[in-house]
């Protein structure tokens, strides 16, 4: 259902609380640069940091702004069954302007490492509860617990489960679910640095980190897998590939902020035990930058400051 180069979106700040006026800014700037969808308060939108009043103020403003341009999937994970549920039917709740979420993206569950019945049980009680499709997280890096490939495809023979957001890193995924999965259930990659070679495997987009800071290229990418054209694909992938990391020399989200406020977009700062990042990192990230063509000459064309 979900394909195409999607951004997993920060959470700007400004005197710590969520600036809104920013968020507007950089939605729409994502989606002018040729970006397929949004993901709002995913791990990259520090939801894990909001309170529940805060993530809607996000969501409705993704909404607002997006205007129904682009699919907007709203991030509604939290540590417990009925908190994920109270934020799922928050988000299923919301219509601005006649617009609705179009997906809700799930993570398992952090921290307990429930088994794989357990996981099956939770999905599936989330399922039974909405009417929304749902977007599968696997992010065993942050919550610690893998979904395995069969659990997958069990969750995919339920009618609204319908992607699958790939943060293991495993190339060989997509195509060993390929072979058991229905045609019409997607898989996104959740990992920027691997994500040709995931479309190359049956991955149908990623879910990007990077496009909060290089939405265009990002876009570009994956424009050029669909039309074949490998030597374009490989040209952006050599532009983008010092970024990817760049985005992760520090904690993620902080290296993103520090990027975007380069362009006056918002500020660099996240929410503790989160810092802003460190002076070698944002050598790191400058210089990324710099190669990717973002900055310096390129930052008075971006716009103006929306910090």
């Amino acid at each position: 259902m979900f394909k195409g180069a999607f951004t997993a979106l920060v959470t700007p700040y400004k005197d710590g609380k969520v600036d809104l006026e920013a968020l507007r800014h950089l939605v729409d700037w994502q989606i002018n640069e040729g970006i397929d969808g949004l993901v709002a308060c995913g791990s990259t939108g520090e939801a894990f940091f909001l309170s529940h009043d805060e993530q809607k103020q996000v969501i409705q403003t993704v909404l607002e702004v997006a205007n129904k341009r682009v699919p907007v999937i709203a991030g509604t994970s939290a540590m417990t069954l009925d908190e994920t549920l109270a934020l799922t039917k928050q988000a299923e709740a919301m219509t601005i302007n006649g617009a609705t979420v179009d997906g809700l993206m799930i993570v398992t569950p952090p921290y307990m490492k429930p088994t794989q019945a357990a996981l099956y049980d939770y999905f599936k009680a989330l399922h039974e509860a909405t009417s929304t499709p749902i977007v599968l997280y696997d992010n065993p890096g942050r919550s610690a617990k893998a979904l395995d490939n069969t659990t997958v495809i069990d969750l995919a023979k339920l009618p609204r489960i319908c992607c699958l957001k790939d943060a293991t890193g495993d190339l060989t995924r997509p195509a060993n679910l390929r072979e058991h999965l229905p045609e019409d259930f997607t898989l996104l990659s959740g990992e920027d640095a691997t994500a040709p070679a995931y479309f190359a495997q049956g991955g149908v987009g990623v879910v990007s980190v990077s496009s909060n800071v290089a939405p265009q290229l990002v876009a570009a990418q994956w424009r050029a897998w669909c039309e074949g054209d490998l030597t374009r694909l490989a040209e952006v992938r050599t532009l983008l590939n010092p970024l990817h990391r760049a985005m992760f020399v520090e904690s993620n989200p902080a290296p993103a902020k520090y990027a975007l406020s380069r362009f006056g977009y918002c500020s660099p700062d996240v929410r503790r035990p989160l810092t802003t990042t460190t002076k070698e990192a944002q050598h790191i990230i400058d210089q990324a930058m710099t190669h990717a063509g973002l900055m310096p000459s390129d930052i008075s064309s971006l716009g103006g400051n929306h910090g």
